[in-house]
């Protein structure tokens, strides 16, 4: 095939209510590989369908045709390879689709499971959306064979939905399923924070960020003293700054809200550059951050000195004057990151380790905020979610539940080195007793 499926997203504007409103739309396009030319392709309906008309965020709706695009462009390459029972797909197009093409695109992917290359869940998450597609499919009377799809009641805010069952677990489709992963597991494999109380490395991290990004410095210090994540700060405006008095005193909040129509403008894909939960977010004033805060400023004077600035409204902008988009801010986080490992492994090879062991990258920061929150502060898991602005207070429970057998775990290995030296004097020895040695 000299044509592939590819996912575009980009702004439209549309007229609604007489009023011409800007939008990101997700398109599933096809895309000649000799020309390089995209169409777009009427598959796109699904996702608007499923997606748009749903009120799902602009990631949502990538997801779904970045799985659709994978499902599609696996059958081209079955066709190229000359698989028997994909062959009459060349021909009959969408019409000869059937439930035996959807379960071997299933099965392949549990092959690369075993093969390491990909999780679990990511066979899971294909099947819910493959399902979602053939529903689709069905109710368009696009695909000739005969499926019928059962639908399961459930309980959502109080209201009955009907969710549609997997038609790719019968026995006839012989699909194998890897095990299924917990969320915990999942979560997991990431890196959270640099350890209970380690401030010392967070500012040495910001330290390292000051000489090798100073454009972003700032940037992470309202990540690890804010709890914001890399498309919330992407998104601040000088506006959006809400800064203390000049003697130190008063709230220091930041304004946080979807900015990238004025920042980015002409960026056809902005799913780097959008912020999840509009909130006025409270940052903590340590010396480091309001350090930063000067220097930010400062900066941003002598650039405008320089008639550089190439946004007047962007607050964090590169050398050029530009604004930082999420993809650059990722670029130089990791740039940080890898330095700062560097000077670890000359202090600590235990913290070096312990900083290795998993990956991690600008999400640490939430995960650094929840730690002092936790375990500096000793909030609840009910003040921690609203301090970290999340939709749901699982987000930060699950966390600070982990966080707690983890400290307890550390605690009660120590506790427990200590009780030889206790039940020489007395029989029942108490926590308090094994506490009160030093």
């Amino acid at each position: 095939m000299n044509y592939e499926f590819v996912v575009i997203q980009k702004e439209i504007k549309e007229l609604k209510n007489n009023k011409m409103v800007s939008s990101a739309k997700t398109f599933i396009c096809v895309k000649d590989r000799d020309t390089g030319i995209i169409y777009p392709h009427p598959l796109t309906n699904f996702i608007k369908g499923e997606s748009v008309d749903l009120s799902h965020a602009p990631t949502t709706q990538k997801s779904y045709a970045e799985e659709v695009k994978k499902f599609l462009n696996y059958i081209l390459e079955c066709i190229d390879d000359e698989d028997e029972l994909f062959l009459p797909l060349e021909d009959e197009g969408l019409k000869g689709l059937g439930l035996i093409h959807g379960a071997k695109y299933l099965t392949y992917l549990k092959y690369r499971v075993d093969l390491n290359e990909i999780k679990p869940n990511t066979v899971f998450t294909a099947e819910r959306l493959l399902t979602k597609f053939y529903v689709y499919l069905i109710d368009q009377n696009i695909i000739n064979e005969k499926i019928n799809i059962i639908y399961d009641p459930r309980k959502i805010k109080g209201k009955t939905i009907y969710i549609p069952r997997s038609p790719f677990r019968g026995f006839d489709l012989s699909v194998e399923f890897p095990a299924r992963e917990s969320r915990e597991k999942i979560k997991e494999r990431r890196l959270h924070d640099f350890g209970d109380g380690k401030l010392n490395l967070v500012n040495t991290f910001l330290r390292v960020a000051e000489l090798e990004a100073p454009e972003i410095a700032l940037g992470i210090a309202f990540q690890f003293y804010g709890g914001l994540r890399r498309g919330e700060v992407i998104n601040l405006m000088r506006s959006s700054i809400k800064k203390p008095k000049e003697n130190g005193s008063g709230e220091f909040n930041l304004d946080i809200k979807d900015n990238w129509k004025i920042l980015f403008p002409n960026k056809i894909s902005t799913l780097s550059e959008q912020v999840k939960k509009p909130r006025l977010q409270a940052v903590f004033k340590t010396d480091i951050v309001l350090e930063f805060l000067e220097n930010h400023e400062e900066r941003l004077k002598r650039l405008e000195k320089t008639k550089k600035i190439k946004n007047k409204f962007a607050y964090f902008v590169s050398n050029q004057g530009n604004p930082i988009s999420g993809k650059e801010y990722w670029k130089r986080f990791t740039k940080v990151r890898d330095r700062f490992l560097e000077v670890v492994l000359e202090q600590s090879t235990d913290d070096y380790e312990i900083l290795t062991s998993k990956p991690w990258s600008t999400h640490m920061g939430r995960g650094i905020y929840t730690n002092m929150l936790t375990f500096l502060l000793g909030w609840s898991p009910e003040e921690v979610a609203i301090a970290r602005g999340d939709s749901f207070v699982d987000s930060a429970k699950s966390y600070t539940e982990a966080m707690n057998v983890r400290k307890k775990t550390v605690e009660a290995t120590e506790l427990i080195a200590k009780a030889p030296l206790v039940s020489d004097r007395k029989n029942n020895i108490t926590v308090e007793d094994l506490r009160g040695i030093k």
